[in-house]
């Protein structure tokens, strides 16, 4: 895909990939039979058009064989797209054991995040590349969406139930968070963002971030930056 030109998030996620591929299963499927059925309709349109006010039609005694395909090949194609979907379904709402728990909670206009130890976000998400988050999801107040295009997760965040979802982050980067879910008059600003980072980088950052600078390598940058030579 064009990077000047993106139709769809980039892939960023373990799961994206699998999620397009079927999306383009389905809408080639849809699409070949929408061409094939209108093309077919309009060629039977003009080959049987009745040319003569009393013209009669020749009668049909109908074909075994054609019964058969036409109903065998569409039950086959949509046995596809149930078990594909199914078993896409299945690893999607199965997070491994070894996952990373993070609590996420929606409030009007928020996302509230804290990680296992402690730490706390809202409306960003840090997670270390490579590594599997199980996120926890509920709300506060009214049903929100936890919507990450670049992960093609989706989980609705509702009061009195913990919903799960989880992703394994593939690229380093910062990716939308959106609430998908229309919630009230600033529903269009509950966004936020999730940055993915080298695990070494995540650890540092969970450790508050790098150590400070000493006043002497400070001094020097100074020096350095302000021509002080």
């Amino acid at each position: 895909m064009p990077k000047g030109f993106p139709l769809f998030p980039e892939q960023a996620s373990e799961l994206s990939r699998d999620v397009d591929n079927l999306y383009f299963y389905l809408v080639a499927v849809s699409v070949f039979f929408v061409v094939l059925l209108s093309a077919l309709l309009v060629a039977f349109a003009i080959r049987y058009k009745r040319r003569k006010v009393d013209e009669q039609g020749t009668p049909i005694h109908g074909s075994l064989a054609l019964e058969i395909g036409w109903s065998v090949i569409p039950l086959f194609l949509v046995l596809v797209m149930f078990a594909w979907g199914a078993q896409l379904y299945f690893r999607m709402n199965r997070p491994p054991k070894d996952a990373m728990d993070i609590s996420v909670v929606g409030k009007r206009w928020m996302w509230k995040i804290q990680h296992p130890t402690g730490q706390r976000e809202i409306n960003e998400l840090h997670v270390p590349r490579g590594r599997a988050v199980k996120l926890v999801i509920t709300s506060e107040d009214t049903i929100h969406s936890f919507f990450v295009p670049a992960f093609r997760i989706k989980k609705d965040a509702v009061p009195g139930r913990y919903n799960t979802a989880w992703f394994r982050a593939t690229r380093n980067g910062t990716y939308h968070l959106f609430c998908a879910e229309y919630c009230g008059t600033e529903h269009s600003k509950m966004i936020g963002r999730v940055v993915v980072m080298d695990p070494e980088a995540y650890q540092t950052w969970l450790a508050g971030g790098p150590p400070p600078e000493s006043p002497v390598a400070a001094g020097e940058k100074l020096f350095t930056e302000l021509n002080c030579v």
